[in-house]
C-alpha cells in the first residue's frame, strides 16, 4: 500500500499533520476552559451551600428564640387564667357574702325602722365595686 491510501482523502500529509496539531491544541485548551469553568462553578456552588448552611442555623437559632419566648408567653397566659379563675370565685363568694349581709340588714330595718342597706351595685359606675362609705345610716360602696 502505498503513503497516500493511509493518510485521510483529500488532504496530504503535510496539511494533515498541521491541521491535526492546531485541531489538537483547540480540544486542550477547551478542555482547559471546560476544567476552569467546572472550577468556577463547583465553587459557586459550595459559596451557596454554606450561605444556606448558615441561614439553616440563623433560622433554627431564631426559630428556638421563638418557641423558648411562645413558651414563656403561654405559661403567663396559663398563671393569668389561673389567676383570674381565683378572682372571679372570690367575687362570686363576695356577692353572695353582700347579698346575705343585705338580708340580715333588711330584717334589722324591719325591726328598728332604720335605713341601712349596702348597695350591690355602684349607680356611678353601674357596676359592684369600688371602696365603701357610711352616709345618714346608709352603707354605700361607691366614688373613688
Amino acid at each position: 500500500m502505498s503513503s497516500s491510501s493511509l493518510s485521510p482523502a483529500g488532504s496530504d500529509g503535510d496539511s494533515t499533520g498541521v491541521g491535526t496539531v492546531a485541531a489538537d491544541h483547540r480540544r486542550e485548551k477547551r478542555r482547559l476552559s471546560n476544567r476552569e469553568s467546572a472550577r468556577r462553578s463547583r465553587l459557586r456552588k459550595q459559596q451557596h451551600l454554606d450561605e444556606l448552611m448558615q441561614e439553616v442555623a440563623r433560622l433554627q437559632a431564631e426559630n428556638a428564640r421563638v418557641l423558648g419566648r411562645a413558651n414563656d408567653i403561654s405559661g403567663q397566659y396559663v398563671r393569668v387564667e389561673q389567676e383570674n379563675t381565683v378572682l372571679r370565685a372570690r367575687a362570686a363568694e363576695l356577692g353572695d357574702r353582700l347579698r346575705s349581709v343585705n338580708e340580715v340588714l333588711r330584717v334589722v330595718e324591719d325591726f328598728s325602722g332604720v335605713a341601712m342597706d349596702i348597695q350591690e351595685e355602684c349607680p356611678a359606675r353601674g357596676r359592684a365595686g369600688g371602696p365603701l362609705h357610711v352616709a345618714r345610716s346608709r352603707i354605700q360602696k361607691c366614688r373613688k
